[in-house]
């Protein structure tokens, strides 16, 4: 490849990168960011496996994620986020093929299960019984009304696997996520610990989606994801 090719190949996967993370684009800056601390566990609170599990970096059996080196491990206007796009080394691992309602046909392959850091980001909201938006620092009761979304991409296609009352995107009902509180400061949690809800017909339910030509966000299938994860301020 000769080297303006290369340059502009460089130069595209930039771009991409910043249109297909926006909200890493608005807080770029990170004015208003909370650092926190992250824990991926590989198994749930009964010891079973999780579909989305660490990369056991620092770890056995989980890993902890901070802030730096091109991890992003903060809270942001209410929303948690763990981003790796900015780097190789972290990973999570990403289980994205368990189907409960499997795509038919699909037009872009289902991805495998594996470690990924090429456009991953795991933002974590919570919502009020109107789906309105409720700071993370809010959450001093158990929520069970929350949503989970790991983006992540495989062969050049950005997918996300989304589960929670507001989705991104058209598609089917999906399980709901809980998020408790483990600790309060100054009338603000500031250690909560992510679940899916195990409530409904639909638990441990999630959509997989894939950016289609344009950026347009388009529903592939409904596939299982569990995980449990600990975050902390600081």
């Amino acid at each position: 490849m000769n080297p303006m090719r290369q340059f502009l190949t460089a130069l595209a996967g930039f771009l991409l990168a910043g249109l297909l993370n926006p909200a890493a684009q608005a807080r770029s800056t990170c004015g208003g960011c909370v650092y926190v601390t992250t824990v991926v566990h590989d198994t749930d609170a009964n010891g079973a496996a999780t579909l989305l599990q660490s990369d056991n970096y620092n770890g056995a059996g989980q890993a902890t994620y901070t802030q730096g080196n091109g991890v992003v491990s903060d809270i942001y206007g209410g929303t948690y986020f763990l981003d790796l796009y900015s780097q190789t080394l972290r990973t999570l691992y990403i289980t994205p093929n368990q189907p409960y309602a499997p795509a038919q046909n699909p037009p872009v392959p289902i991805p495998p299960p594996g470690y990924y850091s090429q456009y991953v980001e795991m933002p974590v909201h919570c919502y009020d019984a109107s789906n309105n938006l409720v700071p993370l620092q809010n959450i001093i009761t158990p929520s069970g009304n929350c949503r989970l979304g790991v983006d992540f991409g495989y062969n050049g296609v950005k997918y996300k696997l989304d589960m929670g009352p507001v989705l991104a995107a058209p598609g089917p009902a999906t399980g709901l996520v809980d998020v408790s509180c483990n600790l309060t400061s100054g009338g603000q949690c500031v250690s909560w610990t992510v679940t899916p809800n195990p409530n409904g017909s639909l638990a441990n339910v999630a959509n997989l989606y894939y950016w289609a030509r344009g950026g347009k966000l388009t529903f592939l299938g409904q596939y299982y994801n569990t995980f449990r994860i600990d975050i902390t301020n600081p």
